[in-house]
């Protein structure tokens, strides 16, 4: 898949996991969650099964990222939306390139962090972590698009 379907299907699941109760912030750590676990797969999506494998395991990933009540709201989504298919998570690094940028141009040098250990941290190499330190500092200067995918479409004002 090209990057811009990557893109196109990752923004498309932040928008709809975004609403009812789950913020578009939380949206987007839940999806980015999903795309660091099973990144570079087709990953089959069950409709209605909350207790299976494949549900098991979305859930686990889910509550890791956003808590138990909204990953319980984002897989009911998820699964509404995309059930009874494959869908291909990208890779965190390519899905979320200008985010993962931005944050790498905050933390390096700022909380001790050196570029090798960021480099370790989003698993990617010394030469791209520099490359996208510099596409941070352009993006500082010149912001080519809002750090969030998306405003906020809803308050945290969730039930439970």
């Amino acid at each position: 898949m090209r990057k811009s379907h990557d893109n196109a299907l990752v923004q498309d699941l932040i928008l709809s996991c975004t609403g009812g109760g789950v913020s578009s912030e939380t949206a987007q750590k839940a999806v980015r969650a999903l795309c660091r676990y099973y990144g570079g797969q087709m990953v089959y999506i069950p409709a209605k099964k909350d207790n299976g494998t494949s549900a098991g395991n979305l859930s686990g990933v889910l509550v890791d990222a956003a808590g138990e009540c909204d990953a319980k709201i984002i897989l009911g989504k998820i699964m509404a939306l995309y059930g009874n298919m494959q869908i291909y998570f990208p890779m965190e690094r390519t899905a979320f390139r200008k985010i993962i940028a931005l944050e790498i141009y905050e933390r390096y040098g700022n909380d001790g962090s050196s570029m090798n250990d960021l480099a370790r941290e989003y698993n990617i190499s010394f030469t791209l972590a520099y490359n996208l330190w510099k596409v941070g500092l352009h993006e500082k200067l010149k912001p080519s698009m809002p750090y969030l995918p998306f405003l906020e479409m809803a308050k945290s004002n969730n039930p439970c």
